[in-house]
C-alpha cells in the first residue's frame, strides 16, 4: 500500500479533524499564562502547577481512552475528544464572566485545563487507533507520524494564531475561536464513515501485561517530551522576563520544525531498530534547548526552539513502533494508551519542574534541565537491547 497515496485519500480528513482540535488547544495555549499572569497575577510556580495540570487529566484518561478505542473504535474516541475539547474553551470563556469572584474564576480555568486533558488523550488515542486501523500495520510508524504532524502542526499554528488574536483583540476572542474549531472537527468527523474495528484476541489486554515491552521506550519518550513541555509552558514568559516580542511566533517555531520533521522524515520510521535515528534526533533537541538556554537575543531563542521541535518530532512514531508490533491489533488502543501515558507524566512533571526552576534559578533554567533530560534518553536508547518487537507479546 502506497502510504502518500494512503494519507491523501483516506487519512487526511482524519488528520482534518485532529488538527481542528490541536488548533483549538494551540490557541488558548499561547494565551492563557499571559492571562493568568496579567489578570490573576500568577507567579511562575502556579502557572507550571495550572499548565501541568492538563497532563494530570489526560493521564487519568489513558485507561478509559485505550479501552475505549478498542471497544468502540478510534473514530468515536477523536469524537469524545474534540466535545471534551470545546467543553474546555467554554470553561476557558466562563472565566472572563465578572460576575464571579476571582477564586471561581481561577477554578473555572483549572477546570478548562483538566478538560482539555481529556479531551487531549482521547484525541490522540482515538486517532492514533483510527489512522493504524486504515493503513495496516506494515505503514503503522507512517501513520503515526502522519497523526502527530496533525497534532503538532494544529499546536504550532494555534500558538501564533493564538498570540495574535490576544494582542488584537483579547482573551474573550481567543476562547470563541478555541470552540468553534473543534465543533467544526466534531461535524467532520460525523460525516466520515467509520473503519472496522479489529477484531480477534487481544481486546481485552491489561496494562501490566504489557508494562514490560513499554517501559524502556516510553521513558525515552517521556525524556524528550520535558523540553516539549518547558517551551510550551515557559517559552512566552521566557520572552515576557527579557523583554522580548514574539514569544507566540517562537511557540510556532517549534511547532514549524516538528512539521518540517515529519514531512520529510515520515518515510523513513518504519524500521527495524529505531535507536540509532532516535539517538540522533534527541541530539538535535538537546542543541535547540541549549540555543534557548543560552540564547542572546530573540531570534537565537526562535531559532533554538524550531530546532527542538525538529529533533522532538519523529520521537514519538519511532519509539510507538517497537510497543505496537509487540500487541495484537485488537489490543493497539490500550498500547497506545500506556505508552502516551509516559509523554503524559513527562509533559506534567516538566512542566511544574519548570516553573518552580523558573522561580529560584530564573526563567532560563527550565530549558537546561530539557536539554540535560534529552541527553539522558540518548543514554536510554545506547544501553537497551533491541527486542525481537515483531512478535506479539503472550495473552
Amino acid at each position: 500500500m502506497n502510504p502518500h497515496v494512503t494519507t491523501r485519500g483516506g487519512l487526511l480528513p482524519v488528520m482534518l479533524a485532529i488538527g481542528s482540535g490541536m488548533l483549538a488547544m494551540g490557541v488558548a495555549l499561547s494565551a492563557l499564562p499571559l492571562e493568568l499572569q496579567s489578570r490573576f497575577a500568577c507567579g511562575t510556580t502556579m502557572i507550571g502547577v495550572i499548565m501541568g495540570i492538563q497532563s494530570v487529566a489526560t493521564v487519568l484518561s489513558r485507561p478509559q481512552a485505550g479501552r475505549m478505542a478498542d471497544r468502540l473504535g478510534g473514530r468515536g474516541t477523536l469524537l469524545c475528544g474534540l466535545l471534551c475539547t470545546a467543553c474546555s474553551a467554554l470553561a476557558y470563556s466562563l472565566a472572563l464572566v465578572p460576575v464571579m469572584s476571582p477564586a471561581m474564576q481561577q477554578a473555572m480555568i483549572v477546570a478548562g485545563r483538566m478538560a482539555m486533558g481529556l479531551g487531549e488523550g482521547l484525541m490522540v488515542t482515538g486517532g492514533g487507533v483510527w489512522a493504524v486501523t486504515m493503513v495496516g500495520s506494515a505503514r503503522a510508524g507512517a501513520a503515526m507520524s502522519w497523526v502527530g504532524l496533525a497534532i503538532f502542526a494544529g499546536l504550532g499554528i494555534g500558538t501564533a494564531l493564538g498570540d495574535v488574536i490576544e494582542a488584537h483583540a483579547g482573551f474573550a476572542r481567543v476562547c470563541l475561536v478555541a470552540i468553534a474549531l473543534p465543533v467544526a472537527g466534531m461535524g467532520l468527523t460525523l460525516a466520515l464513515p467509520a473503519p472496522p474495528r479489529a477484531g480477534g484476541p487481544g481486546g481485552g489486554m491489561r496494562w501490566k501485561d504489557l508494562i514490560g515491552h513499554t517501559w524502556a521506550w516510553g521513558l525515552t519518550l517521556g525524556l524528550s517530551a520535558v523540553g516539549f513541555a518547558a517551551i510550551s509552558s515557559f517559552l512566552v514568559i521566557f520572552y515576557a522576563a527579557r523583554g522580548w516580542h514574539g514569544g507566540g511566533w517562537a511557540l510556532g517555531a517549534f511547532g514549524a520544525g516538528h512539521v518540517i520533521a515529519r514531512l520529510i522524515g515520515s518515510r523513513h520510521v518504519d524500521r527495524d531498530d529505531v535507536r540509532p535515528m532516535v539517538v540522533a534526533i534527541m541530539l538535535v533537541e538537546a542543541l535547540g534547548l541549549s540555543l534557548i538556554w543560552l540564547a542572546p537575543g530573540p531570534a537565537w531563542a526562535a531559532a533554538g526552539s524550531f530546532l527542538a521541535g525538529l529533533g522532538f518530532s519523529l520521537t514519538y512514531p519511532l519509539l510507538a513502533l517497537p510497543v505496537l508490533r509487540q500487541v495484537p491489533p485488537a489490543a493497539a488502543g490500550s498500547a497506545i494508551g500506556l505508552f502516551d501515558v509516559f509523554f503524559d507524566i513527562a509533559a506534567g512533571i516538566g512542566a511544574m519542574l519548570s516553573g518552580v526552576l523558573a522561580g529560584v534559578a530564573g526563567p532560563r533554567s527550565p530549558f537546561a534541565m530539557a536539554m540535560l533530560a534529552a541527553v539522558a534518553g540518548c543514554v536510554v536508547m545506547f544501553v537497551i537491547r533491541t527486542p525481537n518487537d515483531r512478535q506479539p507479546v503472550d495473552k
